[in-house]
């Protein structure tokens, strides 16, 4: 399942298809006319957060790029954030990182109060910028979040005495709808980019699988083929949720 070339995506055939004809459906309608046509008008146009995850060489960037404005997947645009939105100006946009573990990490106090700021302007980010465009249909889409430093604490300087400060303040931020962690071997992902040794890489990955199991609404995706191929998995994993979602309230109205 993909994108077809003619912007008609597969969410918006299976919705189609998908409408219950159930006779208590069907009543509830004819009683509820107003109140079932909203909400299934409302699950179909609300769009969806989604997170990408995954160590450097992964593709996120490049998977990002292909998924484009996000129409035809069936989202009225797509909008995407380099760990968290800027609040004010211009989006965020990531910066190459040759040497992601060259600075040492920063003291326990500077740590606290940076993890303190960041937990708030996440929230902040998510009420004033993540879930509006939610709401409107949009697809939103993380280049990396919080959980990254929980796998690379080096890259964001984050001591190692502060690692349950970390997990307590990630367990405390707004989760996504949905996480894909792009999966591919260390081998191929060092062929891609070399900023880190190979035994590095190979522990990245094996704490990306990891994280993935741990995860709310977490899903894996192979992002050791092609790039096409990992974009149309990418979109498929999130017009499943999509369509999960319209179906669940169909059925319920």
């Amino acid at each position: 399942m993909g994108i077809t070339d003619k912007g008609v995506s597969s969410f918006q055939l299976r919705v189609a298809s998908a409408r219950p004809a159930n006779g208590s459906v069907r009543l509830a309608s004819f009683v509820f006319p107003f109140f079932a046509r909203n909400r299934r008008v409302s699950a179909a146009r609300r769009g969806l957060w989604m997170v990408l995850l995954g160590p450097d060489g992964a593709g996120k960037s490049s998977v990002i790029a292909g998924i484009g404005d996000g129409v035809a997947a069936g989202f009225a645009g797509c909008d995407t954030y380099h760990l968290r939105p800027a609040l004010f100006g211009k989006r965020r946009a990531e910066t190459a990182n040759c040497a992601p573990h060259a600075k040492s990490a920063r003291g326990m106090l500077v740590t606290t109060a940076k993890l303190a700021y960041l937990l708030a302007a996440n929230w902040l980010g998510y009420l004033v910028r993540v879930r509006p465009r939610v709401e409107r249909g949009t697809l939103v889409v993380f280049d990396r979040y919080f959980p990254d430093g929980l796998v690379d604490p080096r890259r964001y300087r984050l001591p190692q005495s502060c690692g349950w400060l970390v997990a307590l303040v990630e367990s405390l931020l707004p989760k996504p709808d949905l996480y894909v962690v792009l999966d591919a071997p260390s081998s191929v992902l060092r062929e891609r980019k070399q900023e880190v040794t190979p035994v590095e890489a190979e522990r990245q990955c094996r704490e990306y699988r990891r994280l993935a199991e741990g995860l709310p609404n977490a899903v894996m995706a192979n992002a050791a083929q092609p790039l096409p191929g990992v974009v149309n998995e990418v979109v498929e994993r999130s017009i499943e949720l999509h369509l999960a979602r319209y179906h669940e309230v169909s059925w319920s109205v």
